[in-house]
């Protein structure tokens, strides 16, 4: 299994039923808002001569249209409270280092979709 999939899947799993909104990989055609997406992920190999090891930048998406920010902005802390310094867990990794790099939220091109974007950043070894 690929270090971005295992990382997806940790992050779906503690997601999915503890915030308000639905959890997506990719929304559905007409799914109703607000809704929550797991974006990109990219991994940077980062091995020694002992261990494996991969440091990954994760994205997650929100996404609102309810007028103003509002709503978009307390979503964006449901997944901070629920994902920064969380320890996943997975059969044949370890995690450390799991924190927020950044978030921040803005009116998307069509005019009324507030987007929130946060990134985290981990550490994962494969042992």
């Amino acid at each position: 299994m690929s270090f971005e999939t295992v990382v997806q899947s940790n992050i779906f799993t503690a997601l999915s039923g503890v915030i308000s909104v639905p959890v997506y990989d990719q929304a559905p055609q007409n799914v109703s808002f607000p809704y929550v997406t797991i974006g990109e992920a990219s991994a940077a190999l980062n091995d020694t001569d002992t261990d494996t090891t991969q440091h990954v930048n994760y994205t997650i998406h929100v996404w609102s249209r309810t007028f103003g920010k509002k709503e978009a902005q307390e979503i964006i802390g449901e997944v901070f409270d629920e994902l920064h310094l969380l320890k996943f867990s997975e059969i044949g990794y370890t995690f450390t280092e799991n924190f927020r790099t950044a978030s921040e939220c803005f009116i998307d091109n069509d005019g009324k979709t507030f987007h929130g974007i946060i990134t985290f950043k981990l550490n994962i070894n494969k042992v």
